[in-house]
């Protein structure tokens, strides 16, 4: 069953408003309530529907909802899509249709810039095609060498397969860091990745492009989640990024690579503390999300003033970090998992700085379930909005509605994170909840001992978002204001 609010989530306010007008121009009958079904879903009310027609009537409304749902978008998206892939795609059908009714020689004329393109990406996949096609059709024509044509399908099939064993290497680690447990992890994702290019026999220097040095960052950030020490991280591959820039690798086709490189190069510079390397990464990624006429900056504009903030915030200028993040905010209309990722750094920002209010203000605009949350954002990512949520109603007075949100928290976290001993968030929980309606314990020698047994502090490998809730908590302890006390801690590791 597709979930209509999967599809939803992909368009923008704009383009909610065209599918209305698209579903009224198709509707020829007035009682149909399709459009009323589609509001339904964005107000999260469906189920209202449900009620009032039956199972068997809604079922049947939702059904055809979703099959124009996913033609509408689709066709949106195609229209919206420029890349070289997507062109030659439609070379490919168009010399397809020509072949049909028999106008080869312009059919084959498509074929060979088809080609051209495919090669200039490295798609081997799409060039499998266009030779099949050549192939198929060769009789009809004296200008191509079938022998040649041949040798290009069979070289071809080995490059196709190369890079499909990369793909199964890639998907074959991720699997492994997402689905292992803390201590489960390989010690080096280095070798790990030489034994599996010697394991299906790979050429590492044949696939050294801004693809796969984007996929190694990944697994390599990946890594340093599941880990939770991105301070001994190894980035092995950091020194051929120098090598590719300025080649004919460097190109039109690598720009979307090289803006998702440099974003997870700055975060895991961020994660390592070190905010002026970070600084430059996300500078080159700003460069290269202005290429190709900004094409990919809306798309990559949250993520980069996100990262931004979270930078500035943490070299001591919060009014810079919350001014940005408060004016991208009310200028742009970003999706829900962009305005939830900036709604949450901007409340950790604003909290710190002790702006309560605005950051009760903002705590409440985000009301999906968690699991939604969960399953959109990331365990991480949960984890830091209740985490804030009950420091919040803890500095506000609401002892009782921070211990509801507390122990509401504990029971709905995933089997994955509870079987998690070494989470650093359990230690955390259990110190807020010894301190809850009694706050004045937290000031007391017996106190000070109980924190020092409790967390297992890692010192300068300590993670940047687990400084900021012990820096809360320090805070408490000395009786300081919770910003001026984190960064004191960040610049004592």
């Amino acid at each position: 069953m597709i979930a209509i609010n999967d599809v939803i989530s992909l368009q923008t306010d704009a383009e909610k408003k065209l599918f209305i007008e698209d579903l009224d121009k198709r509707n020829k009958r007035t009682d149909t309530k399709n459009i009323l079904l589609y509001r339904a879903y964005l107000k999260g009310e469906e189920l209202k529907i449900k009620e009032q027609i039956g199972v068997n009537a809604f079922n049947a409304l939702k059904k055809r909802l979703t099959d124009h749902l996913i033609e509408f978008t689709s066709e949106r998206l195609l229209s919206k899509d420029h890349s070289t892939e997507n062109e030659i795609t439609k070379l490919i059908v168009l010399s397809r249709k020509l072949f049909y009714r028999s106008y080869s020689k312009t059919a084959f004329t498509l074929l060979f810039k088809a080609e051209k393109f495919a090669i200039d990406i490295d798609h081997f996949s799409l060039l499998n095609e266009i030779y099949h096609l050549m192939i198929e059709h060769s009789h009809l024509t004296d200008k191509i060498e079938q022998a040649e044509l041949f040798s290009k399908l069979e070289k071809n099939n080995k490059q196709f397969l190369a890079e499909e064993k990369m793909s199964i290497l890639y998907a074959s680690m991720k699997k492994q860091f997402i689905s292992a447990r803390h201590g489960d992890l390989p010690k080096s994702l280095k070798s790990l990745y030489e034994h599996g290019l010697k394991q299906f026999d790979i050429d590492h220097s044949y696939f050294m492009n801004f693809k796969s040095l984007n996929q190694l960052c990944s697994l390599t950030d990946l890594f340093g989640s599941q880990t939770k020490n991105y301070h001994q991280l190894d980035l092995f591959f950091e020194d051929s990024i120098k090598e590719l820039k300025g080649t004919k690798k460097d190109n039109a086709q690598s720009v979307y690579y090289q803006i998702e490189l440099y974003y997870g190069l700055a975060n895991i510079y961020f994660r390592k503390k070190n905010l002026e390397q970070s600084l430059s990464y996300l500078m080159q990624m700003e460069q290269q999300m202005l290429r190709l006429d900004q094409k990919y900056f809306s798309h990559w504009q949250a993520r980069f003033c996100n990262l931004r903030a979270l930078n500035l915030n943490f070299e001591g200028q919060s009014e810079a970090a919350e001014n940005l993040l408060s004016s991208v905010l009310n200028q742009k209309d970003f999706n829900e998992k962009e305005e939830a990722l900036l709604k949450l750094t901007l409340a950790m920002v604003c909290f710190q700085k002790g702006e309560l209010e605005l950051v009760k203000t903002l705590i409440n605009t985000m009301n999906r379930t968690d699991q939604w949350y969960l399953s959109k954002m990331g365990n991480e990512w949960l984890f830091n909005l209740k985490a804030i949520e009950i420091l919040l109603h803890i500095d506000l007075g609401n002892d009782q509605l921070a211990e509801s949100r507390l122990l509401s928290f504990q029971r709905k976290l995933p089997k994955a994170i509870k079987a998690d001993k070494g989470n650093p968030l359990w230690p955390f929980i259990k110190l807020v909840k010894s301190i809850l309606f009694n706050n004045s314990v937290v000031r007391t020698e017996e106190f000070l001992e109980k924190v020092e047994r409790t967390i297992p502090w890692k010192g300068k490998n300590e993670d940047i978002f687990n400084i900021c809730f012990y820096g809360w908590l320090k805070a408490k302890m000395i009786n300081r204001p919770v910003y001026p006390t984190t960064l004191e801690i960040m610049k004592s590791l």
